[in-house]
């Protein structure tokens, strides 16, 4: 019998937290979303390489091209991706988004055809591409633009797909265009191999930063140097200093244990060096524009735990969970049901045993010397015993461990009884 309870014991200990493991581990998603932007973008070139790692974990990483990035920001607010790569200074608030980390710099290329335009300000009354509406390039456009009194009033402002105002810019068809992409995107390295075409120099770049932190807006300064892209070309052809906003990793409604996958995965892919960063720079949490996710922010704070050094991932997390479900709920518990065995349960035990000594110091004082007790004396007596007796007999908290005692005491309140009825009949 002692074996068996002891064998469900074990059961109780370690077979049910282990089959909660096997079935916990199974329940997340084996498939997410993730809004890219278009096919020739950075975007969706980083969001293979995050697929690809995924797909280690059993994860397969859908890939959805949107129009831009407020296309992005839409889907994830209806719910229709799990993911979406988001530009800074193009986010939608008060949306339920909520950012996991900057991932990288998106620095802001203004091509012009006049070599002899300097600064943002002489665009005005030019023809000017500044991305589609719904992309990512737009936003900002009208944000620097508007900001030196440039508008659709004074200037004409041409919303075209990037390819397409690359193409118009290179035809002379237009002035200028803004472009809001990595430096590995195709066209920056075409217009910058255009002789005909030249990189707006953001001399001003402290003063247009200093501007916006004012408006709790962050731009970034960032430095080209010439020939980076192409020493044999000599592309880009001068230094330049330019504007550039980060791009966001964002989620609306992502279980946590997806979110901090995600986080490994952003770290593995974008924690290297890039041209406009040092080593380690991303993924930051610096000035996000959202707020950030829970499951994010405490990967920042511990990026590894002590399961997911020892277990797979998935493992990892269900005993992970499992551990916290323990320390919050069960050791409690255990700690409360202890001190109830340990101390609440002796002084129960004690108070019992108090009020039966009790008892018995009543009934022996009582006992003494009956055999020389008068009638009337054995009679008063015989009524305060059998007054005990009834108090005793109505007693229904007695614990189990002093039936006994409890019994012993009615055997020998009776016994006395009797004692004293044999003194008044006289025998």
């Amino acid at each position: 019998m002692r074996f068996i309870r002891l064998l469900i014991l074990f059961l109780a200990i370690f077979a049910i937290p282990f089959a909660y493991v096997i079935y916990d581990r199974t329940l997340h998603k084996s498939e997410i979303s993730i809004a890219t932007g278009g096919k020739s973008g950075g975007y969706y070139a980083t969001a293979l390489k995050y697929k690809k790692i995924l797909k280690n974990y059993g994860i397969d990483l859908k890939l959805i091209t949107t129009n831009g990035s407020i296309d992005a920001q839409n889907r994830l607010i209806n719910s229709k991706v799990d993911y979406a790569f988001v530009q800074g200074g193009t986010q939608i608030k008060d949306r339920g988004i909520k950012a996991l980390a900057n991932i990288a710099y998106e620095p802001i290329w203004v091509f012009v055809r006049d070599k002899n335009i300097s600064k943002l300000n002489q665009l005005y009354k030019k023809i000017v591409a500044v991305g589609k509406i719904g992309s990512g390039v737009w936003p900002v456009a009208k944000n620097l633009l508007n900001e030196l009194g440039i508008d659709e009033n004074n200037t004409k402002l041409l919303h075209l797909s990037n390819s397409d105002a690359a193409k118009k810019l290179q035809e002379a068809k237009i002035d200028a265009m803004f472009y809001v992409a990595s430096p590995n995107a195709k066209i920056v390295k075409e217009l910058l191999l255009d002789d005909n075409i030249s990189l707006l120099n953001f001399q001003d770049a402290n003063t247009f930063r200093q501007y916006f932190l004012k408006k709790s807006q962050d731009f970034q300064i960032l430095k080209l140097f010439e020939s980076s892209f192409d020493l044999k070309e000599h592309s880009p052809k001068d230094d330049h200093t330019l504007l550039a906003k980060h791009t966001i990793l964002a989620t609306k409604s992502a279980s946590d244990d997806m979110t901090r996958l995600m986080m490994k995965v952003v770290d593995e892919v974008h924690k290297g060096a890039g041209i406009f960063h040092k080593e380690g720079t991303f993924p930051n949490s610096s000035m996000l524009p959202f707020p950030q996710d829970d499951a994010a922010r405490e990967y920042f704070s511990q990026k590894s735990h002590f399961y997911e050094e020892h277990f797979d991932y998935w493992t990892a997390q269900s005993l992970n969970r499992l551990h916290d479900f323990v320390l919050l709920y069960i050791l409690p518990i255990l700690t409360i049901f202890a001190f109830f065995v340990e101390v609440i349960m002796p002084t129960i035990e004690w108070i019992h045993r108090k009020k039966i000594i009790k008892w018995y110091d009543k009934i022996n004082a009582l006992d003494t010397g009956i055999e020389h007790l008068s009638v009337e004396e054995a009679k008063k007596k015989k009524a305060i015993l059998e007054d005990i007796l009834h108090e005793v007999r109505n007693q229904d908290d007695i614990p189990p461990s002093h039936m006994e005692e409890f019994y012993s005491l009615q055997n020998q309140i009776a016994n006395i009884l009797n004692d004293l009825q044999k003194q008044i009949d006289g025998e």
